[in-house]
């Protein structure tokens, strides 16, 4: 590939394989990857199309540019482009190393950062690790505490199995993990991660999420927390659909007694449907896992839910200082909500 055909597949990789129309496609190349004339990305395109590698499809009046994922060597090009991308990114070599050594270590399918210059700036490495299954989560997220420490460097683990993460991009709830993986850099088995893309028909034409969770409006919490089991006396508006864990941590922040003692409804009322891996990270990259070994130690205490396995090893994990529930109000709201 030439250094203009780099320029078009890094962008469709970045998206997902969907570039938008010609002019979005030039602009957002220019903003990452350097200059980006309109000209030379048409002719780059063209080319490209000629090959089969994209294909180039109406839309109103626009076309719009989109990865050919019918074609192998689309996801062969597309494979090989995230090494031309990770050659971009500020990462150590001991960081990448120290990454890289967990592959030896667990069954992990893919490693991907997220948006990885961004986050360097504030020394903080962004991970989406997928594996099969969950059954290493505990040694997993100890080897990266440990890189933590090794590298002085904050790792926030997004740990998802093959089926979690298809279920994540195909819904159609707002989640902050279709924001970031946007802006990835597949650091490890980046053929398996496109294949599994292609396998699914996951795409970017989705809604954006957008915006931190701590900046869910009022009406968008409790419109979600309503259609979670936990309805208050106020007028639900329709609103925005959005994953349980993010709407979790926004209740569990606010200052309101209602809302804040009401995240401890949504984890009794959902406990099965909560991803845990998925939770700790969101707490973690907001610096307030205090309130969620808080949140779980008063949980560990209702008869429903006490040896849980998942709530026990969380607590067990946390180093942070507990938030304090006070647990005859937690009774109130159980008795009032179950």
């Amino acid at each position: 590939m030439n250094r203009e055909e780099m320029k078009v597949m890094s962008y469709l990789s970045d998206n997902l394989g969907d570039g938008g129309s010609i002019l979005e496609m030039s602009k957002g190349i220019d903003r990452k990857y350097g200059p980006a004339y309109y000209p030379n990305i048409y002719n780059t395109v063209k080319g490209l199309e000629k090959r089969g590698i994209i294909h180039i499809e109406p839309e109103g009046n626009s076309r719009l540019i989109r990865l050919n994922m019918e074609n192998p060597l689309s996801v062969y090009y597309i494979s090989e482009v995230e090494n031309y991308k990770n050659q971009r990114i500020s990462m150590s070599k001991e960081v990448l190393s120290g990454i890289l050594d967990l592959i030896q270590e667990f069954d992990i399918f893919s490693i991907c950062a997220l948006d990885a210059e961004r986050y360097k700036k504030i020394n903080r490495l962004e991970l989406l690790v997928l594996t099969r299954n969950h059954g290493e989560n505990k040694g997993l997220i100890k080897s990266l505490l440990k890189m933590e420490s090794d590298y002085n460097i904050k790792v926030d683990p997004i740990i998802l199995t093959l089926d979690e993460f298809i279920k994540i991009m195909k819904a159609s709830e707002l989640d902050l993990i279709k924001d970031l993986i946007l802006d990835k850099n597949v650091l490890y088995n980046s053929d398996g991660f496109w294949e599994l893309i292609k396998q699914h028909g996951i795409n970017a034409r989705y809604e954006k999420f957008n915006k931190f969770p701590q900046d869910l409006t009022r009406d968008e919490l409790a419109y979600n927390y309503s259609r979670f089991g936990y309805r208050l006396n106020e007028n639900i508006k329709p609103n925005n659909k959005i994953a349980i864990e993010p709407i979790i941590f926004s209740m569990s922040i606010s200052e309101e007694i209602r809302i804040k003692y009401g995240t401890i409804i949504l984890f009794y009322k959902n406990i099965e449907k909560i991803n845990w891996a998925y939770l700790y990270y969101i707490y973690k990259r907001y610096d307030n896992l205090g309130k969620l070994k808080g949140i779980l130690l008063s949980l560990a205490r209702l008869p429903n839910v006490q040896h849980n396995n998942e709530i026990e090893y969380y607590i067990n994990l946390i180093p942070d200082k507990l938030n304090i529930y006070d647990s005859k109000l937690v009774k109130k709201y159980i008795e009032l909500y179950d």
